[in-house]
């Protein structure tokens, strides 16, 4: 069992530290403190011995220096079940301390607020991660609190080797987040081209479950970003794991189609079922695009979540006020249409405004590790027409927008876009799939499901290229007269000799979309 004779207080965030300080000042615990911890503390009659007096040295440098000391350092580093060690520190004339209380630096807090380098710099903290990983590395014989939350219970004063070493490892994981949220930051700040990631579920919120109800599912916060990690449901229920994918997905692929420029349209929505996109449209008249991208699959769209790149109205409340949706996504909400779904009990809000993070990375488990890569955030506009027919400016601008869409269905992947005096919109979608000829196949009796029969007015987009001019016969089968593919097949060859044939114009982007 660990007593404590001796304790180093140290902390940024100062929650309960006085209470806790009383309790040991009860225990008759010599408390060891320094700068702003030690000022409260005296300021509310605790007794502190100043470490100063420990180290023999003054604080210095502005407060750069305080605890990173010899004295420190070996009064939680010797061993206490090691003869040798005692032997030695006493010789020293090292008092051990039992128990280390230190919070970092808010460098977190600071990088938030959105502060300069230099005062991002100075809310480095370098003496207290040195006490956490000393204390924690000693377990056996020291306690390190690095949270308030965990005062309570060492005040219950069970102190079993468990419980030390419990806290050791709380102590070990909040120095490793922390060094990894500086080095991330740094990273952006410094336009570094590497990434680093350090998370623990430990820091995230729980959530009810994971993608099926036998699963432990978590969200965790860069700390940083007005992001979807970090939004709060301005009604409804908390978000589950698939609802977050969900959203993510939508919110992604209306950004994309909300950075095309087109000088009419400048409404955008998308709608998002199972991570793919149902329903997307880009229209001149808010309802008008929520329509269009409704419509685009009515039945997939029911349970769906839909993203937004302009203020919900009363008129779009109006409209969803009979259909069944998960969870909406917009910069804003008017009252108007807050108070309509207010009805809905269980539809998600959720205030977020369009915009990619300047420099984002996309990470997957896989068995014993990572894969880590840049988000595909570039579209290329180096397109080349690589037929006899030519494709008009119309389709080019349709073709774009139908890029855009495509990026976010799952590989194979294929998109069937359309256009009306509305604006443009998803006909039609085929994913997923091993074989390209089903989800062309599947693009086809969608478009078909909803009505739409003007092939030749159609574009069609796919993700990867054409391995062969099977494609090409389908595609004409149905009539189908514009083609945008990023090439680079060996059998690039057959496939423009087959649209020749046809007359089917076909342009290659020369950028490949897979998403797997």
């Amino acid at each position: 069992m660990i007593k404590i004779k001796r304790a180093l207080i140290s902390v940024s965030d100062k929650t309960g530290v006085l209470t806790f300080a009383k309790f040991l000042v009860d225990k008759n615990v010599e408390i060891i403190s320094t700068g702003g911890t030690a000022k409260l503390l005296i300021d509310n009659g605790i007794e502190i011995t100043p470490i100063e007096k420990v180290t023999g040295n003054p604080e210095a440098f502005g407060g750069r220096m305080k605890t990173i000391s010899f004295q420190i350092e070996s009064a939680l580093l010797f061993r206490r079940d090691n003869d040798q060690d005692v032997a030695q520190a006493k010789e020293l004339g090292i008092v051990a301390i039992d128990l280390v209380v230190c919070n970092l630096y808010p460098f977190q807090e600071v990088a938030r607020q959105q502060s300069d380098i230099d005062t991002l710099i100075e809310n480095i903290d370098i003496g207290g991660p040195t006490m956490i990983r000393a204390a924690a590395k000693n377990y056996k014989s020291i306690l390190v609190a690095t949270d308030p939350s965990q005062y309570k219970s060492i005040m219950s004063e069970d102190y079993t080797e468990e419980f030390s070493r419990n806290l050791a490892l709380q102590a070990f994981r909040h120095t490793a987040l922390y060094d990894g949220f500086i080095t991330n930051t740094l990273e952006k700040r410094f336009e570094d081209e590497n990434f680093t990631a350090s998370f623990s579920t430990k820091q995230g919120q729980e959530l009810r479950y994971g993608e099926n109800p036998h699963q432990k599912a978590y969200v965790v916060s860069d700390g940083i970003s007005e992001s979807l990690a970090q939004v709060v449901p301005l009604q409804g229920k908390a978000l589950s794991y698939n609802n977050y994918l969900d959203a993510d997905a939508a919110f992604r692929c209306n950004n994309d189609i909300n950075e095309f420029s087109h000088p009419d349209f400048k409404n955008c929505v998308t709608i998002i079922k199972h991570a793919n996109p149902c329903g997307c449209a880009l229209a001149s008249n808010p309802l008008d695009a929520l329509e269009l991208a409704w419509n685009g699959d009515p039945i997939s769209s029911f349970g769906s979540i839909i993203c937004f790149n302009h203020p919900v109205n009363l008129e779009q409340a109006n409209w969803l006020s009979d259909k069944f949706v998960e969870v909406l996504i917009a910069p804003s909400f008017s009252t108007e249409a807050k108070e309509v779904f207010a009805r809905k009990k269980n539809l998600r809000l959720l205030n977020l405004k369009p915009g990619h993070s300047q420099k984002e990375y996309m990470v997957r488990t896989i068995s014993g590790g990572l894969v880590v890569q840049e988000e595909d955030s570039i579209f290329s506009e180096n397109w080349e027409s690589s037929t006899s027919q030519k494709m008009n400016e119309t389709h080019i601008e349709l073709a774009k927008f139908g890029q855009r869409v495509a990026k976010h269905l799952k590989s194979n992947a294929i998109a069937l876009v359309s256009s009306s005096d509305k604006g443009f919109f998803l006909a039609g979608a085929g994913m997923g799939n091993p074989n390209r000829l089903i989800s062309l196949e599947q693009s086809i009796n969608k478009a078909k499901e909803n009505k739409l029969t003007n092939f030749e007015d159609m574009v069609l987009i796919s993700d990867a290229f054409f391995p062969f001019r099977d494609n090409i016969d389908l595609a004409h089968s149905f009539g189908i007269k514009n083609i945008l593919q990023p090439g680079g097949s060996i059998k690039d060859s057959e496939v423009v000799q087959a649209c020749d044939e046809y007359g089917i114009a076909m342009m290659f982007s020369k950028q490949r979309h897979f998403r797997h």
